[in-house]
């Protein structure tokens, strides 16, 4: 029952769409009740079994008297106007319930729809809402197979449970209701007999019901493990075919796939046997009240078409009662899907804007780290930096892979919170100004262009409020971008693709720069912005930086050494320490790592 109040919380503010699924169901169960009722005057009227006289006085207030009432007007209509006046009318009645109970049913579904369609919406948008707001250090240990499974398998997986829950609680204890005040109305007798199996079939039920969440949840973990291979697949499917791992990657497929079928198999062939369980169980108990039922029609005390309507009418308590059933076994798998989700939206937000968020609007003197401390899970990656960039400044980060280098400029655009020391703008902590307002006065170029599958003027105006074409132009024009643009089919309005693959390397590179122009920024950093161009096109775009870098404060991630030899300060960094600073001429004079690295791509060249 937990499950499915968990379940119900995420429907529980739809509460119109709820009072209509409910006022509905209950109409719909006493039409349901009317349609299986006119099986008694129907054979009255065509075997001629009318009453002659009343039942007796004790039952003046009970249904069956209403109903013998019923009856006799119905036999004076008879003996009025005829059986087949009769039979048209009775025919015409059942017709116009049917109508009516069947419009009031497409009424109930059509809230159900709308609550099951509200929920994966209401959950789709936290999910993103949450991966938009996630920390970086997130991405680092989760799977993006696992995050899209989530998003699509077990929102629906959901979806289907909201559908059950539902009817759980709105629709079949109301038919059960419905239809149990009736049986009681026609015999007590034989209603409390058959309420004395129900105890019986709740417990079996329960017994299958067991262990059924943290099956779903070991399946939806695999399937998950699967998307992942699928997603590495797609995007290294270049790399995979020219190294011959074809095969390698079928088999761990194949190994990842057959687990997730034996599991989904006995997961299924435990939810199935549910349904045949429930049916049986159900002809049992009919079977034994024929027997009773049968005494008692044979004793006198139930007329023998009443009994035909009673197994009728509890025969259709089968639906419903198996309906509840189900339910626990779908609310079990979507409870297991909920906990995924959860798992997301319960994540720490562990760089989020403080209580009482900063604003800041201008950068005016300078950025400093101050004993700066960072690692990722274990392992230390920045030991104790301090180093100040003052306003207008350009400073280069160099070493080896590993040093630390992308982890400064991480810190610098507050992807993470340093774990020790800070890092402070124009004199605050980063910590303490509004996260928008620290990104706002940054331009960010990485060293992996990433574009979206949008127009070309989109992704260079990414994150306007409005699009600028004679600034978009302009910014194109300053990455040495126009000329390819140019030559695109509907040029600025050119949808890149995914990732922009319908682009070649430099290309995208030059959007990417192009973006951060367009942005006209205060602070760059550029983490080897140049390193996918041609040597063409390399020159023209260096150039372009250069300009762009004017009165400007820039933090330059370089590889290529020979990028950064006008560079105003040079930092050289070394297994997470700062081991040289100045500029190029001094750090030449030193003869330390910087020349040696130097002189090693030189070597190279």
């Amino acid at each position: 029952m937990k499950k499915i109040l968990e379940i119900f919380k995420l429907v529980k503010g739809y509460r119109r769409a709820l009072v209509s699924n409910f006022i509905f169901n209950i109409l719909n169960a006493v039409l349901s009740l009317c349609t299986f009722a006119s099986i008694v005057p129907f054979l009255n009227i065509i075997l001629d079994t009318g009453r002659s006289s009343e039942p007796p006085a004790a039952d003046a207030s009970s249904i069956m008297h209403l109903w013998y009432q019923f009856e006799l007007q119905l036999q004076d209509y008879i003996e009025t106007h005829g059986q087949l006046s009769a039979l048209f009318w009775m025919c015409l009645s059942i017709i116009v319930i049917a109508l009516l109970k069947n419009f009031v049913a497409y009424l109930s579904v059509l809230s159900v729809a709308m609550l099951r369609t509200a929920v994966s919406r209401d959950l789709r948008s936290k999910v993103y809402e949450k991966i938009l707001q996630l920390p970086m250090s997130y991405f680092s240990n989760e799977r993006k197979g696992d995050v899209i499974s989530r998003m699509t398998n077990d929102i629906m997986e959901i979806e289907f449970s909201v559908i059950s829950t539902v009817e759980a609680i709105f629709k079949s204890p109301i038919m059960i209701i419905v239809y149990f005040v009736s049986l009681f109305g026609m015999s007590w007798k034989l209603t409390v007999f058959a309420l004395l199996f129900l105890p019986v079939s709740g417990y079996l039920i329960s017994v299958f019901a067991k262990g059924f969440k943290n099956a779903a949840k070991r399946g939806k973990g695999s399937l998950a493990d699967l998307v992942s291979i699928v997603e590495e697949t797609l995007g290294g499917i270049r790399i995979l075919k020219v190294f011959n791992a074809e095969s390698q990657f079928k088999n761990k497929f194949e190994r990842k796939n057959d687990f997730l079928f034996q599991l989904m198999h006995r997961l299924y062939r435990r939810e199935y046997l549910s349904s045949p369980m429930s049916e049986l169980i159900a002809l049992v108990t009919i079977s034994i009240l024929l027997y009773f039922g049968g005494s008692i029609v044979i004793s006198g005390e139930l007329d023998g078409e009443f009994l035909i309507l009673y197994l009728l009418v509890f025969s259709q308590i089968i639906q419903p009662a198996k309906a509840l059933s189900d339910a626990f076994f779908k609310a079990s798998k979507g409870y297991a899907s909920l906990e995924r989700i959860n798992e997301i939206l319960h994540v720490e937000e562990t760089v989020s804007n403080a209580h009482n968020a900063v604003n800041v609007n201008e950068f005016k003197e300078g950025i400093e780290f101050r004993d700066v401390r960072f690692g990722y899970a274990d392992k230390e990656v920045l030991k104790g930096v301090n180093l100040t960039i003052r306003k207008g400044q350009t400073v280069a980060l160099v070493g080896p892979s590993g040093s630390g280098k992308s982890t400064v400029a991480s810190l610098l655009a507050r992807f993470y919170d340093p774990t020790l020391g800070d890092v402070l703008l124009d004199g605050v902590s980063l910590r303490a100004i509004a996260q928008e307002d620290v990104r706002k006065l940054m331009g960010f170029v990485s060293q992996d262009s990433i574009l979206f599958n949008d127009s070309v003027k989109n992704n260079i105006s990414l994150g306007s409020n409005g699009i600028q074409m004679e600034r978009v132009v302009q910014a194109a024009q300053i990455a040495n971008a126009e000329e390819f643009i140019r030559h695109l089919d509907g040029e600025y309005d050119f949808v890149v693709g995914e990732g922009g693959n319908k682009l070649s390397g430099g290309q995208k590179q030059r959007l990417a720069i192009a973006r951060a122009i367009f942005k006209n920024p205060p602070i760059l950093i550029l983490d080897e912005a140049t390193s996918a161009l041609d040597t063409q096109s390399e020159k023209l775009v260096q150039d372009a930086i250069y300009k762009l870098m004017q009165n400007r404060t820039s933090l330059v991630i370089a590889h290529r050494l020979s990028t950064i030899q006008r560079a105003d300060h040079i930092v050289v960094l070394e297994a997470g320490h700062i081991v040289e600073q100045g500029n190029h001429e001094e750090l030449m004079a030193h003869g330390g790592l910087y020349k040696r690295l130097v002189d090693m791509q030189t070597f190279e060249a």
